[in-house]
């Protein structure tokens, strides 16, 4: 964790891969920045979600700052999935980063392989379902098969969402993840949030993708009818990963 160059911002810094962000103005501490931007997918998300869910409970892989929690009401629980027990550590100190500790939502923190920590969990006990671990050069590939979706789904109410984050320098995941919503019958969309004006930018906004999937179209009709979403209908699908088969040479940038 450092200080970036403005002195506005303490970083999570893994590698060159950014993995959060809290701004240091006591006024604005707790209004997410870089990929979490309120302009961006995750803010549309979050405020669509609680028109209908103002209390709910909400899983999210990958802990990163904690951040995403304050996207959060008072009435929403949040169980963070993290497989790194640093992560946690720093996430805590809240001369770092202050999300988990001041954030509206109730919030709790499972350590361990997320899919081995999910299997334990009720069914139909989620109403949303982040995925927010597949940001950095490593992915969990195993996050991202047809039985780890299965498995999510399992532990989803019917109507619940699931919410990718697939922000990333060297690969492309839509053709993998077109690919299990098409074998698992869901509707996909994706939202390239590509651009952010000057103002966002000085704001702390960062470009970001993100895909979401829902097992029936009335679910996403928000999504649906904004231009910003695109459907996947299946012809940039690319193969389907399975716990025994994924080709990850098949997505990345190659430059």
């Amino acid at each position: 964790a450092m200080l970036d160059n403005s002195q506005k911002y303490h970083l999570l810094l893994h590698g060159t891969t950014i993995h959060g962000s809290q701004r240091l103005d006591p006024k604005r501490r707790l209004e997410p920045t870089g990929y979490y931007h309120s302009s961006g997918p995750v803010g549309q998300m979050f405020s669509v979600f609680a028109k209908t869910h103002e209390s709910a409970n909400i899983a999210v892989v990958g802990l990163g700052t904690g951040a995403l929690a304050c996207k959060g009401t008072p009435r929403q629980n949040f169980t963070f999935f993290e497989i790194d027990p640093l992560v946690e550590v720093i996430a805590r100190n809240p001369d770092l980063f202050t999300f988990l500790r001041d954030c509206p939502p109730q919030i709790k923190v499972i350590l361990g392989d997320a899919r081995i920590s999910l299997a334990k969990e009720p069914a139909h006990h989620y109403q949303l379902f982040v995925l927010d671990a597949f940001s950095s050069d490593v992915i969990p590939v195993h996050l991202l098969t047809r039985e780890a979706v299965q498995l999510y789904l399992s532990k989803l109410e019917d109507d619940g969402i699931l919410f990718f984050h697939i922000s990333n320098r060297y690969m492309d995941l839509v053709p993998v993840l077109g690919r299990l919503g098409l074998s698992l019958g869901l509707v996909a969309l994706v939202r390239d949030d590509v651009y952010a004006t000057a103002s966002e930018q000085e704001d702390g906004k960062t470009p970001s993708r993100w895909l979401l999937m829902a097992r029936r179209r009335d679910l996403v009709a928000e999504f649906l009818s904004d231009p910003r979403w695109k459907l996947l209908d299946g012809r940039s699908a690319g193969d389907l990963w399975t716990d025994d088969y994924s080709n990850i040479l098949r997505v990345v940038h190659w430059r």
